[in-house]
């Protein structure tokens, strides 16, 4: 039987070093900062992230910053690394993840009077994990490092961690960094205060920033690509987004946004080169979907195949319910094609488009030449659902 939440502190007392099931997911919690420095709040949240992007690129189920974030929000916690414990398990579980990684990052000071050109001090950074269903601690972790070597500490601190996620993991230490190479600090500063700031201006200066100090660090330009196409800048957007290289972490969901830049920029050749390319990887109903109207705004005639595969992996989308039916309108097979669309009705009954062309199927009406109100149609996904976790 689970454990109430008011038995946390007494039950962290039994701490045991099991690895945890593979199916468990994950919140990391920014770490709290210890340091004495409030300018370092940064290096508790690099922490995070990092190990969060660890585990995540490993098939873990991991909450992303956002869900975090949007979780404590509505719990009314405005700042997540500097609640109680019991706070951050109730948001835990409030976001219904199965476990809780948390710490803290200290800061032992150099010595008095060390020679210029010295460490300005050693990092040490602690993490527990906390199981959220039986309330009790699983594992506790410890990394120590120089100051100065805050992104190289904190790479091998996540492999630790990974390593005991993961107690098959046969990559190497040495692997790993080979695989994941250290980003210039300042760089990695500028990109974590960027994702703090809740300043549009701020965030665009330091994410650009830190793409400058750091060409071959991915995150700034995805993050800058995601940014300019949530604000309708699409060519911006995809000068952006084209920069993510393969094997990165983001590197789907940009192709999936660089694909909208394209469709929005009326390049649809170049949207569906990249959908085809996404969907080996991705087998998403958005990508069908999207994959679908970039045929069909060239013509092809298998858009409506991918259409019907993304209907078929969500009956309920009144999305694909519509676009289905208009790849059949176009057609002129007026029947199916009407069944479709008052299924979208039944959902949306003020939906002008399925009304419109409800009743063009209904007069046997089909597409006339110039027609714009009911030319390029097509409904397009702007964001996708990360498939299960690979486990």
């Amino acid at each position: 039987m689970k454990r109430s939440m008011s038995a946390l502190l007494v039950c962290l007392s039994a701490a045991t070093t099991a690895p945890p099931a593979s199916s468990q997911s994950y919140l990391i919690a920014p770490f709290a900062n210890r340091t004495g420095a409030a300018n370092l709040d940064w290096v508790g949240e690099s922490v995070s992230e990092t190990i969060r992007e660890t585990l995540a690129d490993s098939g873990f189920a991991v909450l992303t910053r956002e869900e975090r974030e949007e979780a404590a929000r509505k719990l009314s916690i405005s700042s997540v690394s500097q609640v109680s414990l019991a706070s951050l398990a109730k948001l835990t579980e409030s976001a219904g993840a199965d476990r809780l990684l948390y710490g803290r990052v200290e800061l032992i000071p150099a010595p008095a009077g060390a020679p210029d050109g010295a460490s300005r001090g050693t990092l040490r950074v602690t993490a527990r994990v906390l199981d959220i269903r039986e309330v009790v601690q699983i594992g506790e972790f410890f990394e120590t490092g120089p100051a100065e070597s805050l992104a190289a500490l904190e790479m091998d601190f996540a492999w630790k961690i990974l390593r005991w996620a993961r107690p098959n993991l046969t990559e190497s230490l040495d692997g790993f960094r080979r695989q994941h190479p250290a980003v210039k600090l300042n760089a990695r500063e500028s990109y974590i205060r960027g994702l703090m700031t809740p300043a549009a201006d701020q965030r665009h200066r330091l994410l650009t920033q830190a793409a400058r100090l750091d060409p071959q660090f991915p995150q700034p330009a995805f993050f800058l690509g995601r940014d300019h196409f949530e604000n309708g800048s699409y060519r911006e957007a995809a000068g952006w987004l084209d920069r993510v290289p393969a094997g990165s972490l983001y590197r789907a969901e940009a192709l999936f946004l660089l694909a909208l830049c394209r469709h929005h920029l009326s390049d649809f050749a170049g949207a569906r080169q990249l959908l085809e390319q996404l969907a080996t990887q991705l087998p998403a109903p958005e990508v069908a979907n999207n994959l679908g109207a970039a045929l069909a705004r060239l013509n092809q005639p298998e858009a409506l195949d991918h259409f019907r595969k993304a209907l078929a992996a969500d009956p309920a989308d009144v999305a694909y319910q519509f676009n289905v039916g208009y790849a059949l309108w176009k057609r002129a097979e007026f029947t199916e094609a009407a069944n479709y669309f008052r299924g979208v009705l039944d959902r949306a009954r003020g939906d002008q488009d399925a009304i419109q062309l409800l009743g063009r199927c209904l007069k046997q009406s089909g597409p006339r030449k110039g027609d714009w109100r009911t030319d390029g149609l097509e409904r397009l996904k702007e964001s996708y659902e990360e498939p299960p976790a690979r486990q």
